[in-house]
């Protein structure tokens, strides 16, 4: 079970990143005027929404586990 919520977890912290890197460009793109690309993930239609939503799908289930094994001990 270890494995499992360690891979969660690091799913769930690449989601954020991921999330948090587009608000970035998309901030810097606004005020600095710099035209920054994602050029792997731009033609992903509501990628902000999708990001959100696995963030959640890893995360809870992760924690879930993690005081399931509290509760055990």
């Amino acid at each position: 079970m270890k494995v499992l919520t360690t891979i969660l977890d690091f799913l769930a912290f690449v989601c954020v990143s991921l999330l948090f890197l587009k608000f970035v460009v998309h901030t810097v793109n606004g005020i600095f005027d710099w035209h920054l690309r994602w050029y792997f993930l731009e033609d992903i239609p509501h990628m902000a929404i999708i990001l959100l939503v696995l963030m959640f799908v890893f995360a809870i289930p992760s924690e879930m586990i993690k005081e399931k094994e509290k509760r055990e001990k």
